[in-house]
């Protein structure tokens, strides 16, 4: 939109530039015309008053001797003629052009000369009849010449005059065409330019009133250049929104369906463990058969299940608040591992399953809770042998990322992974693949890690297995060391 704008802007530029330099040069033409066709017009005039004077001269000659003559008047239309004839070799200055003035120049002279000698003398003398007989021919022939140059001149006049008329007139037609039309064009142009810009100002506009009303699935589309980026931003916007909302609202149902949950594994809890101290009084107390004794150890195990199950419930819904201190993150993984090798998931001699440490030299600290991230690592390591049932090994490994600042902690196993279309289903509440799972595992240990100001991510190994990757926020300090 903004080389649009520019280019609206440089069109109007170039329209207003263009048209007053075609006005001014259309009137220096039109000026310079009219100077010319004033010039032909003068030249006309002065040979119609040289051919004026020359008459009054022949009449003179005719009439010298009587009292109708005018002597003194007489040499005074010589000197006009030559005035004449001077103010029209001005106007001519190629020496072709200038040839017949030139002529004619002369011609005058010779006549002015003679006909100044024959009125020089008395008024009442009469003149010789044969100098009046050669001024007379000679006047002729220079009125001949002289009547040819206007008729020649009246031609050229007539066909310059109509070529310069026909040019001014086109030029005021094209003028007021400029006039007439341009502001119409000017105007034009700019609504198709407003229109441009207008058009999708108005589509963002109702993308906002309908994402404001709720439609949360309306998205824009046709737009280009910034309009269509801002666009682009908007529809992530609307799809991001949409997804927070659905967030929202399922952790509000996950708080309701938790102080629920709480309220009923606390009521259920108690009266639990009476029931499952009578039966452990009744198993060591009564002389009963093998059979019975089974089931009531199979009755007692399961009451043990639902405890962990109300106890999984409790943390997730009523989590204890986090007691952070600076921790050391190898040492804290040290300890959980050597505390997980003697869990018979560990131990059991015919599924081995080894732990391998990649700990990282020198780890920066995070300010953390102990408990809870132990807590976090021995779900993370009773899963992971859930998915080796025949065994294998399980890699764990530690490093710093120090552009970030922030300690990372994977958990590898070389199981079967998980199928890609449940991958991000995983921290779920109550969303297991296992038999006798409880489904909390995983989503009490992502709070737990985000509330420790971490977050936690699974993918799937190229290999085969999965990894847990832990990311920690690192302290500079290393005080107050306590794990």
């Amino acid at each position: 939109m903004k080389k649009k704008i520019v280019f609206g802007l440089s069109v109007f530029a170039m329209m207003f530039f263009f048209g007053g330099v075609y006005i001014v040069t259309t009137m220096e033409t039109t000026v310079s015309d009219l100077q010319r066709l004033a010039d032909v017009h003068h030249n006309v005039a002065f040979r119609k008053e040289l051919l004026t004077n020359l008459e009054r001269i022949q009449n003179n000659i005719k009439l010298k001797g009587t009292r109708f003559a005018e002597n003194r008047a007489a040499i005074l239309y010589g000197r006009r003629m030559r005035e004449a004839v001077q103010r029209c070799l001005i106007c001519h200055h190629t020496p072709q052009v200038a040839e017949a003035p030139l002529d004619l120049k002369t011609q005058v002279e010779r006549y002015v000369l003679l006909t100044h000698a024959l009125f020089a003398a008395h008024p009442d003398v009469a003149v010789p009849a044969g100098e009046a007989a050669a001024a007379l021919r000679m006047g002729d022939n220079l009125a001949d010449n002289i009547e040819g140059l206007i008729t020649s001149a009246g031609f050229r006049l007539a066909g310059k005059e109509q070529a310069i008329l026909n040019r001014i007139k086109f030029r005021k037609n094209l003028l007021f065409l400029m006039v007439t039309v341009g502001p119409f064009f000017a105007v034009g142009f700019a609504l198709i330019l407003i229109s441009g810009i207008a058009k999708p100002v108005r589509s963002l506009l109702d993308a906002t009133r309908r994402l404001k009303a709720g439609e949360l699935d309306y998205r824009i589309t046709g737009l280009q250049g910034e309009f269509g980026e801002v666009a682009d931003s908007f529809n992530e916007m609307a799809a991001s929104l949409k997804r927070q909302m659905q967030e929202m609202q399922r952790t509000e149902q996950l708080k309701v369906f938790g102080e629920m949950a709480a309220g009923m594994a606390h009521e259920i809890r108690n009266p639990l463990a009476g029931i499952k101290v009578s039966m452990e009084v009744l198993l060591a107390d009564l002389q009963l058969e093998e059979r019975d004794k089974l089931v009531l150890t199979k009755v007692i195990e399961e009451i043990r299940h639902i405890e962990l199950l109300m106890k999984n419930i409790l943390n997730f819904a009523r989590p204890v608040a986090a007691q952070p201190t600076l921790v050391d993150i190898n040492q804290l993984l040290m300890k959980t591992i050597e505390f997980i090798n003697n869990h018979p998931s560990f131990s059991a001699p015919d599924a081995r399953r080894e732990i391998i440490q990649e700990l990282a030299p020198g780890l920066p600290n995070t300010a953390a809770d102990p408990q809870q991230l132990k807590q976090v690592f021995l779900n993370l390591f009773l899963n992971a042998a859930d998915a080796l049932p025949d065994g294998g090994a399980i890699t764990v490994r530690t490093s710093y990322d120090a552009p970030a600042q922030t300690i990372l902690i994977q958990l590898q196993d070389t199981g079967k992974g998980i199928p890609e279309e449940l991958i991000g289903k995983v921290f779920q509440p109550f969303f297991t693949t296992k038999v006798k799972g409880t489904g909390l595992g995983l989503a009490v240990s992502k709070r737990l890690v985000e509330d420790n100001g971490g977050s936690i991510q699974v993918e799937n190994n190229v290999a085969g297995g999965v990894t847990f990757t832990i990311t920690l926020p690192a302290q500079a300090t290393t005080k107050g060391v306590l794990t």
